[in-house]
């Protein structure tokens, strides 16, 4: 119970990696404010955490508005009268040719997964410099290092989280503040899960035995698989460790094609 009496922030922790991460956080006792856009998830995940004992708040927060952020950390403040972790996990994807991308898809998914992340952070860093004390762990992907033909949009936000983590460590070190990057591979997510269930069994194991083809462990992660580097990256055990990004993806970033 490393996190016993901390208070966590999870953005989009209402499903998916984001709600692995909750749960994780939670069971090493952590009070977990769910900060997610979707009020139908984001209070489902809440429940399912306080039905396991955990201490949880969900917060309905879009990261491209200043003023749900705002909302979401003044509530955790409100509710538990502190913050220790912040976990930068909300993000959309987009999968598209380059030249096909317009300006207003750019500037909407640059303003989840990279804007909203910086815009967090900089309202609950006052908070944590104010103790000289904490952690915050962003949420990018392995296609910050290695991508494919139509994840440009993708590609180029989940390395701006990366960029970004190493230059917030260098700040935020005098203040005892750390800040690490997590890049999740291919992850088993309720999305997924939707789409394997219209499977019959066969076509299931085919579906997943393709996608598995480039990770060298030969399985899709699951999202608690992600959350527990994210707790370790957050906790004591990490306590020398920033400005580090840590690839969580089977093997999936080391090797070429095989």
């Amino acid at each position: 119970m490393q996190f016993s009496g901390q208070v966590v922030i999870v953005t989009g922790g209402g499903a998916g990696i984001g709600k692995g991460i909750a749960q994780c956080f939670a069971r090493e006792g952590a009070r977990v404010a769910i900060a997610d856009w979707n009020e139908e998830t984001g209070a489902r995940s809440c429940a399912e955490l306080a039905e396991s004992g955990a201490e949880a708040v969900f917060i309905q927060t879009n990261v491209q508005r200043e003023s749900d952020i705002e909302h979401a950390v003044d509530t955790a403040l409100k509710t538990w009268g502190r913050i220790d972790v912040l976990v930068n996990n909300v993000g959309t994807h987009l999968y598209k040719n380059m030249l096909d991308i317009t300006t207003e898809e750019w500037d909407r998914l640059i303003a989840t997964d990279l804007r909203g992340h910086w815009l967090m952070s900089k309202k609950v860093l006052p908070h944590m410099m104010g103790r000289k004390k904490g952690s915050i762990v962003h949420i990018a992907s392995v296609h910050a290092w290695q991508t494919r033909p139509a994840f440009t949009l993708y590609a180029a936000a989940k390395g701006g989280i990366v960029s970004m983590t190493r230059a917030m460590a260098l700040e935020c070190a005098p203040y005892g503040i750390r800040v690490n990057a997590v890049l999740p591979g291919y992850t088993v997510t309720s999305a997924l899960e939707t789409r394997l269930e219209q499977l019959g069994p066969d076509e299931r194991e085919t579906f997943l035995r393709k996608q598995a083809y480039n990770i060298p462990l030969g399985r899709l992660a699951l999202p608690q698989e992600i959350g527990n580097a994210v707790v370790f990256l957050a906790g004591e055990q990490a306590s020398f460790i920033t400005g580090a990004s840590l690839a969580v993806d089977g093997g999936e970033t080391i090797h070429l094609d095989f």
